[in-house]
């Protein structure tokens, strides 16, 4: 068995999972047991073993049963359960994330879990066994959503998350009483149901606990050769295979853990794949050895002689989905580089990783690096690009194979980054593999540096090298960033102190200096950081990338770093400047403060956001569960008559010579970490200056203020001075209900303003909502996001309730569609009802910022 929990201590430890009282479940079971639902048996060590059929009764029970006394019936009713015969279509309950792609309804994304026909005892208990098993656990943790139970009515559902008309969807899989089933006693008024109401209501239970619970569950040999865990798909056999293997190691707990992380990396991966379609594949590129695929990204206009920059995945994710996390192609874009992205194939490894650790994939002239040199060569030919100028960067897995081009062909790469990586040959095959990321392997700095120097004939110069790891990082031990450092100081002839030691964004940053003064390594710890690469997503110059599994929204970006760091930021430099008459980064416009039409050309235009004086503008990310956002300028105070005192302070003191004009943030360039405009600013605030301006050109209401903003509609209110709001100041709110007071069908509500866009215009914006549409299957709840009456963002529930209770980032829509236009772009909240039950949709919304607005027209 793989655990030996029985009944009376898995009613313990499912009381505290539920938050229930351990009397409570103890009494529950014992109802159970005197019933006859469950057979009897002695407490203490004799006690059957707490089985998934088991514990799906006794969840089920505490989920449905209003009172203690009515667990049996609720068991009973609940557990037989049959699922809902629905069309396949669009009448299943869901969630839908995203607006819809352009080219119309794609498949849905089929599910590995398969509980077809099965009642919903069996289906819950079908999950806990999966949830339970080390070999399927992970498969859970990315494709199920949660526990869904109505007490006021017999319906329950499983809700899984999927892709669905091309966005990422919660379904719900509903089941309902069998035609000839009576309700519940408590539900029928024939056997004189009298429960009090207040007990009437839906039970949610998420993912995270149901493989609490599948961990404290027992699993016999009988549920591992069930047919449950033998109908999953090949890549799940294959991590299952990875699994036993670890386990049989002293690692094995560490690899578990991994492994379901890698799931969640890999879900995401699976929905960028299914809609990121920027990058071209190349097939024809050589005789391929490592059976790798060729992937590209050529920017626009593309200048002769461009650099090239090589990108390597990590394990699970895939080009596309490294590529949206990162931001390479964004970075691309503005400063006129070449991407190639090799991608590890399934087939190849079963966890989609670079084989780093394996003899014939890390020596010159075999396996792997040879397909990539190949691409290399393919791509240097065709597009006339720079010879001298080709770099490599690649996180874990993908940070290994980077160390081991490096090693193999340093003639090839001018620099290389090593993210969450390990040195080359710290492995000679997958035990090895395992102990290394997990242990660390430990080195002179000669003996590493031998290591490449007899990888190849090359005797220098050696290529230049960034490496980045975060101090929190339990997948990769951050030991490893130490030992390539070790290797490279001794290839470059140093000494393995550092020559400089500095802060950047409130991170360690190492730099070793050649005789000339050139940095020819850095090395970035950054604090508190798990496995990944560390992001700062945003429409900034130095903000790029997408916060996502393995890509940590820190507040520094690494992708722009490292470009820096190769000099490629020099490139096409006029790419990452406002038009001319711009302000020198980027602008703001209060939403209760400045009029729209102010007519000042601005990089980045923020249409929404906090309006307090002296408070910070852009948002440093939300606590969600998806975590990204800007980075704090503080240039973004509040602005007075549209005026940005901070800015115009900053400015002076740079003309006085008394502060450095590339000054992005105070912990970076400022004189000594001193921010001193903005002890100015404060000053001026302490003295009541800058408050006695913006109070006097505050508008009186909610209406004056969405017009002084600029926008314009019915139904939505700008909220000022909200405790709610995302910084505690404006914020725009938008409510709307069908189903109430005689209403019914389709009802909207929509506020819009005018804006010129620039050349690559992004937008960025935080939300909460509250999309009430649980009434039955056709009612719906939506909110969305248009430009031009293009749906750009949108989130809809169908017969669902979606809450978001923190705030929620969405960064980096991409609108180059609508560039260089003068556009519409509307916020609307809608809800649609068929009964006369209430639906409803309200939505929050703040820091809304456009990056690359050229002007602001007043509607």
């Amino acid at each position: 068995m793989a655990n030996s929990i029985a009944r009376y201590e898995f009613s313990e430890r499912l009381a505290d999972i539920l938050g229930e009282s351990r009397r409570d479940l103890r009494f529950r079971v014992t109802l159970m047991v005197s019933s006859g639902l469950v057979a009897a048996g002695p407490r203490g060590r004799g006690s059957p073993p707490a089985t998934p059929e088991y514990a799906a009764q006794l969840l089920i029970g505490a989920m449905a049963a209003p009172q203690q006394a009515q667990t049996v019936e609720a068991i009973r009713c609940y557990g037989a359960l049959q699922p809902r015969a629905v069309a396949a279509g669009s009448d299943v309950p869901r969630v839908l994330f995203g607006p819809a792609p352009v080219a119309g309804e794609e498949a849905p994304h089929e599910l590995t879990i398969r509980l077809d026909g099965l009642r919903f005892v069996d289906a819950l208990a079908g999950v806990l066994e999966l949830a339970c098993a080390e070999e399927t656990r992970a498969i859970v943790a990315s494709e199920f959503f949660g526990v869904w139970v109505n007490r006021a009515c017999p319906v329950a559902a499983l809700q899984f998350s999927t892709f669905r008309q091309g966005r990422r969807a919660v379904i719900s899989h509903t089941y309902g009483l069998a035609a000839d089933a009576a309700p519940p006693a408590w539900l029928d008024p024939q056997r004189g149901g009298a429960v009090d109401p207040g007990l009437f209501h839906s039970v949610f239970l998420p993912v995270r606990k149901m493989l609490e619970i599948g961990l404290v569950t027992t699993l016999s040999d009988d549920n591992r050769s069930s047919s449950m865990i033998k109908k999953l798909g090949h890549k799940v056999a294959a991590i299952a295979r990875m699994a036993e293997l670890a386990a049989k190691t002293p690692h094995g707990k560490r690899w578990e853990k991994l492994l379901s992380a890698l799931a969640a990396v890999q879900a995401w991966s699976d929905q960028v794949d299914a809609q990121e379609h920027r990058l071209c594949e190349v097939v024809d590129f050589g005789s391929n050895p490592g059976e790798l695929r060729m992937l590209t990204y050529l920017p626009a206009n593309l200048p002769k002689n461009a650099p090239l920059v090589v990108v390597l995945h990590g394990c699970t994710q895939s080009a596309a989905s490294y590529n949206k996390g990162a931001g390479w192609s964004t970075l691309a874009d503005r400063h006129g580089f070449a991407l190639l992205f090799p991608q590890q194939q399934w087939n190849n490894n079963p966890l989609r990783c670079f084989n780093w650790f394996r003899p014939e994939d890390n020596e010159r002239e075999r396996g792997e690096p040879v397909s990539i040199r190949q691409m290399v060569d393919k791509l240097l030919g065709e597009q006339q690009l720079d010879r001298r100028r080709v770099y490599v960067t690649g996180t874990s897995s993908g940070g290994a194979m980077t160390a081991v081009l490096l090693a193999t062909y340093p003639e090839v790469f001018a620099g290389g980054a090593i993210l969450a990586g390990v040195p080359y040959r710290a492995a000679n095959g997958l035990q090895e593999g395992l102990e290394t990321i997990f242990v660390g392997r430990s080195r002179s700095p000669c003996e590493w540096g031998d290591l490449v120097r007899a990888a190849s004939p090359h005797r220098g110069p050696w290529p230049k090298l960034s490496v980045w790891h975060g101090d929190a990082d339990t997948a990769v031990k951050p030991v490893n960033a130490e030992e390539i450092l070790k290797q490279w100081t001794d290839l470059h002839g140093l000494a393995l102190s550092p020559t400089i030691e500095t802060r950047v964004d409130g991170h360690a940053r190492r730099v070793w200096l050649a005789a000339d003064g050139d940095e020819l390594i850095e090395s970035y710890t950054i604090a508190g950081m798990a496995h990944g690469a560390a992001i700062d997503p945003g429409a900034a110059p130095h903000q790029c990338g997408t916060a996502a599994p393995f890509f940590n929204a820190v507040g520094i970006s690494s992708t722009h770093r490292i470009a820096e760091f190769w000099g490629l930021c020099g490139e096409r430099a006029g790419a990452c400047q406002a038009p001319a008459g711009a302000f020198d980064g980027v602008a703001t416009a209060t939403a209760d403060a400045a009029p729209a039409n102010s007519g000042v050309t601005r990089e980045g235009e923020h249409l929404a956001r906090d309006d307090r004086p002296g408070a910070a503008g852009s948002a440093s990310g939300a606590a969600s569960a998806e975590p990204a956002g800007a980075a704090d300028d503080p240039r973004s105070a509040s602005r007075p008559f549209g005026l940005d005192v901070h800015g115009i302070i900053a400015a002076s003191l740079q003309a006085a010579g008394l502060l450095k004009g590339d000054q992005r943030r105070s912990s970076g360039s400022a004189p000594l970490g001193i921010d001193v405009p903005a002890i100015v600013s404060t000053a001026l605030e302490a003295a009541g200056v800058l408050k006695g301006i913006a109070a006097r050109s505050a508008p009186a209401n909610s209406e004056a203020r969405l017009k002084a903003a600029g926008w314009q509609g019915s139904g939505w209110e700008m909220l000022h001075g909200d405790a709610r709001a995302f910084r505690g100041g404006a914020m725009l709110y938008g409510c709307v209900a069908s189903g109430e007071a005689g209403t019914v069908g389709a009802r909207t509500s929509t506020i819009a303003r005018r804006l010129t866009l620039g050349e690559r215009p992004e937008l960025s914006y935080v939300r909460r909502l509250d999309l009430s549409a649980a009434v039955n299957d056709y009612t719906s709840a939506s909110f969305r996001v248009l430009v031009d009456g293009v749906v750009v963002d949108e989130v809809t529930a169908i017969g669902m309730l979606h809450q978001e209770n923190e705030w929620l980032r969405r960064p980096g829509i991409d609108l180059a569609r609508f560039a260089h236009r003068t556009v519409v772009l509307t916020l609307e909240v809608a809800a649609y009802a068929n009964s006369y039950s209430p639906v409803q949709a309200r939505a929050w919304v703040d820091d809304i910022t456009i990056h690359s607005a050229v002007d602001v027209i007043r509607c």
